[in-house]
């Protein structure tokens, strides 16, 4: 997932969510929540913009913060950490572009070195046996809006 839209700002990591952004969490897209409901294990970037995303989509979830989801991550570096979870995990990662854009191409397509484009609190649900690259088979797409 990408996080919801943010403000413009600096520090970067410092960086609000937009009332429009908060808006677009409020209502889940129809079909969403048995995805959510499967989720194991919750990562979330270090920015202040991706822990607001995530305590509007989903208030209660418990969650790690990981330094690997952060803009400049590498999709390989972020497979090697996924590869350590237990086998039957279903994780949910908020992060941002162009990570989360280079992540999913990796996961889905094999190595590319652009990636897709995200717009903001979208989600790309992926099935995959073992997270690695060209593996993953695309199941849903949700975006949010207003």
């Amino acid at each position: 997932m990408r996080h919801a839209e943010a403000a413009p700002g600096f520090p970067d990591e410092s960086r609000q969510l937009t009332p429009n952004g908060i808006a677009s969490l409020t209502q889940r897209p129809e079909g969403l929540q048995p995805f959510l409901d499967e989720v194991t294990h919750c990562f979330v970037s270090p920015y202040q913009r991706t822990q607001q995303t995530l305590a509007y989509l989903l208030p209660n979830q418990a969650f790690t913060t990981l330094d690997l989801i952060t803009p400049e991550g590498e999709p390989q570096t972020v497979l090697d950490y996924l590869q350590t979870l237990p086998e039957k995990s279903t994780v949910l990662l908020v992060t941002h572009m162009p990570l989360v854009g280079r992540l999913f191409s990796t996961l889905v397509e094999g190595e590319r070195r652009f990636g897709v484009g995200f717009m903001p609190a979208q989600i790309e649900v992926i099935d995959c046996e073992l997270p690695v690259a060209g593996l993953g088979t695309h199941k849903a797409h949700f975006t949010h809006s207003a």
